[in-house]
């Protein structure tokens, strides 16, 4: 059943005739008898009385053209409501250091595409975002790390190759106690747990844990000497003000993948296809 069956239905008892309903909606006679059956068929119930001067709706018709009534009411103001909306916003998420390298190249990728979307931008963790996304905050988000979850999509972008950065100068990291801070985004992040089993895997103790929840505090503390973090190259490479010394992980570790993800039942809107098709190639 389709509202084009409900407004045939409509103009039959308005017009008290198929004949006359047929030239109101521009249709053959034996299409506006064809939707009349196909709704007694669904009701399984005679809507209509049909003689030879009129037709008339019958006491159960008369109840469903009540119904009607209010259906195409809120379906016409549905499109007013929804003509009204010229400006949809895309909200993505993002981690701090992919906000800061590669996100805004994407977004502007995707402006000149579409120039008329407002964007709305948000970054966290990780574990933050995803959250967001299952509940609906968020139309998808950038991520670091492998994500195993049933109603989630997720994009494959690139990989990120992971270093550990240290005030310039510094003794080499393998051969110091660090008896000074690890600075560390805060619990959530993929990077964190990374940096954590790196240092577990080469008996590197931990004194001390710095949390901050910006790029900049963290490369800034790093400068400073006030501990060592791990980041990806590319963060440095966007960065060659930054005076620091950085150490290249065991091959050991795999290069971090970054992704585009989703959930699977997201209402994808041209706008939302459009970011995906920037993506993808």
């Amino acid at each position: 059943m389709q509202i084009e069956d409900l407004r045939t239905f409509k103009a039959v008892c308005d017009l008290n005739s198929f004949t006359k309903a047929a030239v109101k909606l521009n249709y053959v006679q034996s299409n506006v008898t064809a939707k009349i059956k196909q709704l007694e068929k669904h009701y399984n119930a005679q809507l209509l009385y049909r003689d030879r001067k009129k037709v008339t709706p019958t006491a159960k018709g008369k109840v469903l053209l009540s119904y009607i009534e209010e259906i195409l009411v809120l379906a016409s103001q549905a499109e007013v409501d929804i003509g009204r909306v010229k400006h949809v916003t895309l909200k993505i998420g993002a981690i701090e250091t992919i906000a800061a390298t590669s996100l805004p190249e994407i977004l502007e990728a995707f402006r000149n595409e579409d120039n008329s979307t407002k964007l709305n931008i948000t970054t966290g963790s990780s574990k933050q975002l995803m959250e967001q996304i299952k509940e609906r905050n968020i139309d998808g988000a950038f991520l670091s790390g492998v994500v195993n979850e049933k109603e989630l999509i997720q994009v494959p972008l690139y990989e990120e190759k992971m270093i550990v950065i240290s005030q310039k100068n510094s003794d080499n990291l393998l051969q110091t106690d660090l008896a000074q801070s690890i600075i560390v985004f805060e619990k959530g992040c993929f990077y964190r747990s990374y940096f954590e089993q790196w240092l577990e895997y080469n008996h590197i103790p931990i004194q001390n844990v710095m949390t901050l929840n910006t790029l900049d505090g963290i490369l800034g503390c790093v400068k400073a000497g006030i501990g060592i973090a791990m980041l990806p190259l590319s963060v440095i490479h966007n960065r060659p003000d930054i005076d620091i010394d950085f150490y290249e992980i065991n091959e050991a570790f795999d290069d971090v993948p970054i992704s585009f993800v989703y959930r699977k039942d997201n209402i994808t809107t041209p706008a939302f296809l459009q970011l995906l098709s920037i993506l993808q190639h």
